[in-house]
C-alpha cells in the first residue's frame, strides 16, 4: 500500500499491486488486454494510469459533495461561490499516515477503477451476467466506504503543517431510522 508520488503531488492513492490484492483474477487469467489506441504497451502502466484518473475522480466527487462545502465552513473558509471552493488537495490527507486512513483511501481507489474501468473492459453484459454482479459488488464497496470517510473526517490537514489538528476534524451522524412509509426506508448495509 503506497500513493504513487511525483515530488510532493500524490497523482494516485493506489498502485498496481494493491489492485492485484484486492481482485488477481482480471489480470492474472488475461482477460484484460490493452487498448490500441491508449497508448500503453504495459499492463502495469496502463492499470496505474486507471487508478490516477480514479484518484482524480474521487477528489471531484469529493468536491462536489455538500461535506467539502460545510468541511470548508467548518475551519473558516468561506468562499463566495461554489466556482471559489479550493480543490481537495491528495497530499494533505493523513499526513505520515498516523490514522491509517491510507489503506482505505487506496481501497476506495481500487473499488472505484475495478466498477467503472477495469470490469467494464471485459465484462459480458447478459442477463444474470457475474460480471455485472461484480460490477455492483464494488460499486457498494466504494459507496459505503466513501459515506463512512466523508462522515470520519478526522483525516485531512487543511492547515497543511503535517499533522490533523482536533479543529480540522469534523464528524458527522447519520441516524439510522426505520420506517414503514416506502419512499423513507434507509438500506442498512
Amino acid at each position: 500500500m503506497s500513493f504513487i508520488i511525483s515530488g510532493s503531488t500524490v497523482l494516485s492513492f493506489a498502485e498496481y499491486t494493491d489492485l492485484l490484492q484486492k481482485d488477481q483474477r482480471v489480470l492474472v487469467n488475461n482477460e484484460l488486454t490493452i487498448p490500441a489506441e491508449s497508448g500503453f504497451t504495459d499492463i502495469t502502466d496502463y492499470v496505474e494510469d486507471m487508478l490516477t484518473k480514479s484518484t482524480g475522480r474521487i477528489l471531484l466527487k469529493m468536491k462536489a459533495s455538500s461535506w467539502w462545502q460545510a468541511y470548508n465552513s467548518h475551519v473558516g473558509n468561506n468562499p463566495s461561490s461554489l466556482a471559489a471552493l479550493p480543490n481537495v488537495d491528495p497530499s494533505r490527507i493523513d499526513p505520515s499516515n498516523t490514522l491509517g486512513r491510507q489503506q482505505q483511501f487506496t481501497d476506495l481507489t481500487v473499488y472505484y477503477c475495478m466498477k467503472e474501468y477495469l470490469l467494464p473492459l471485459v465484462g459480458q453484459f447478459e442477463l444474470d451476467s457475474n460480471d455485472v454482479a461484480k460490477i455492483e459488488y464494488y460499486d457498494n464497496k466504494f459507496n459505503d466506504l466513501f459515506s463512512e470517510l466523508l462522515s470520519m473526517a478526522d483525516w485531512y490537514d487543511y492547515d497543511d503543517d503535517g499533522t490533523v489538528d482536533a479543529d480540522e476534524q469534523v464528524y458527522s451522524y447519520a441516524p439510522t431510522r426505520r420506517t414503514r412509509r416506502r419512499r423513507t426506508i434507509v438500506k442498512v448495509r
